[in-house]
């Protein structure tokens, strides 16, 4: 065998061996591609699951709070309708003089009640947190703090008319609910500030106290179980979720959206 010949089957032998290198490159890395796609496909698949999920978990919601509005409404309205008008009848017949005052009282408080059941009863029936501004929603749970008189909560909203999807909306309140109710229970807080954000950026809230904080790293079985039930309904709607706290120095949370995640 000539020396051209060796050097052609030399030739030939690494042409040949390029070509199966090169073909298992692109073997592997077309099995990573698709591996990867199959990843993200199921990611997407698990994300539409738990949207979907949550879609009928609210649904659920939404049609027993009806349910409940109309049994306020038309059941225990009615008795307390009639109880009033009992009472009213008492005080009218003056049957009974040494208790008047306390019939008038009666009345009163049946009334109030009355009426404040009927509200609630209208809130439930009529789609509220369908029908009710993100903005508006977060003020009822800051003046329900202040009715209580032991902690001040401000808000404050730079677009108060801002459009939010009912699912988005339904996350943000829980998690309102549940930062109040851990710094009213927990971090002896007599402050809490709300800020809701929402520009071309996307949608930002932020929630802190100055309450006493906890040791993020050394949460307790309670506190552990509400922070991942935070995270766990952050990430239903695609939100970037933080919480900050140290001892002493009280607690901050912030919730972001991208304007994407904004559009179901």
């Amino acid at each position: 065998m000539g020396k051209a010949e060796i050097t052609i089957f030399i030739i030939t032998i690494s042409l040949v061996l390029f070509i199966f290198l090169l073909a298992a490159i692109v073997f592997i890395f077309q099995f990573r591609k698709r591996k990867l796609m199959h990843w993200q496909e199921k990611e997407k698949i698990q994300e539409l699951h738990a949207q979907q999920l949550l879609t009928t978990q609210l649904e659920i919601q939404q049609q027993t709070m009806q349910y409940i509005g109309r049994e306020i409404h038309d059941n225990v309205g009615q008795k307390l309708t009639l109880a009033a008008l009992y009472t009213q009848q008492l005080g009218f017949k003056n049957e009974y003089p040494a208790i008047n005052q306390q019939l008038i009282g009666i009345g009163n408080i049946i009334d109030e009640s009355l009426s404040e059941l009927r509200s609630l009863s209208k809130n439930l029936t009529n789609n509220y947190l369908q029908n009710t501004l993100l903005p508006d929603l977060l003020k009822i749970e800051c003046d329900k703090v202040n009715a209580l008189g032991n902690c001040i909560a401000l808000f404050e909203c730079s677009q108060p008319n801002m459009q939010i999807d009912t699912p988005i909306k339904t996350i943000i309140v829980r998690l309102l609910q549940e930062f109040i109710q851990n710094s009213l229970k927990h971090a002896a807080c007599t402050v809490i500030k709300v800020q809701l954000q929402n520009n071309e950026n996307g949608l930002l809230l932020n929630i802190n106290d100055n309450g006493k904080g906890f040791d993020v790293l050394q949460k307790t079985p309670n506190t552990g179980i509400g922070i991942s039930n935070m995270h766990k309904r952050a990430a239903l709607i695609g939100a970037n979720f933080s919480l900050k706290s140290e001892l002493g120095n009280g607690t901050y949370l912030q919730l972001s959206l991208p304007p994407q995640s904004l559009i179901r």
